[in-house]
């Protein structure tokens, strides 16, 4: 199977500044701007990347114990337990808003990782 960037037609996504402003080195930061949305994964955490890359797409919605404080970005991988990161509402950068098919990137501090798309579910 191709890599999942091969078979999307996606808009290019800007590179963005690296460590964003708002960046806790402990935590990943969704950021969501008009070329879609981001997710900065520090080094701490860059061993998921495994996990991110073997799936097909994204879905951020509600969490199921805490819908108004906490998103699940879930990275759909045709799994019943796909892998999943649970960020805080408070901690994002942007707006949230139900979309389908939007750009979702994932950056570490060596530059983009993966592009996928993104359903928000919220």
């Amino acid at each position: 199977m191709p890599p999942a960037t091969a078979m999307l037609d996606l808009p290019a996504v800007a590179a963005p500044v690296w460590p964003p402003q708002r960046f806790d080195p402990q935590r990943c930061l969704l950021s969501n701007r008009d070329d879609g949305f981001r997710l900065f994964v520090p080094p701490a955490y860059e061993g998921a990347l495994a996990e991110m890359r073997s799936s097909r797409s994204v879905t951020i919605e509600p969490s199921a114990e805490a819908p108004d404080a906490v998103v699940e970005i879930v990275f759909e991988d045709g799994s019943d337990t796909p892998f999943a990161i649970a960020h805080e509402r408070r901690s994002i950068d942007g707006a949230l808003g139900r979309a389908l098919y939007v750009p979702f990137t994932v950056w570490t501090v060596a530059g983009k990782q993966l592009t996928l798309r993104a359903d928000v579910l919220i």
